[in-house]
């Protein structure tokens, strides 16, 4: 299942033909932070709309990169995602997801 939804960095890599996608091995290494950083936002117990804030900058800095991206198009984003509503641990997984991909490309932070 890990490995599905994994699959969504490369997915959100296709809305932008040119992005430059880094393959990466998930190793249990990679899998284990994903799963402790699902697992500290769920703990800490943000505000839904917070958390619709931090993906919506998450995918605009794997989209265009550091500073490449204005408030508004965070703010556009975060409406986006508001409005799917998605379930709260989803919606934590693919904070965790993007954080520790573009940690381990070195684009965060």
């Amino acid at each position: 299942m890990l490995e599905e939804q994994f699959e969504t960095v490369q997915e959100l890599s296709n809305r932008n033909e040119e992005s430059s996608l880094k393959k990466i091995k998930i190793t249990k290494e990679l899998r284990k932070k994903i799963d402790d950083f699902v697992k500290h936002l769920i703990k800490v117990n943000f505000p839904y709309d917070t958390l619709c804030w931090a993906l919506a900058e998450f995918e605009l800095l794997f989209e265009k990169g550091h500073k490449l991206y204005t408030e508004r198009e965070v703010i556009d984003r975060e409406k986006q995602i508001f409005d799917v509503f998605l379930d709260y641990e989803k919606l934590c997984w693919f904070i965790a997801n993007l954080k520790v991909y573009l940690e381990h490309i070195n684009l965060y932070p």
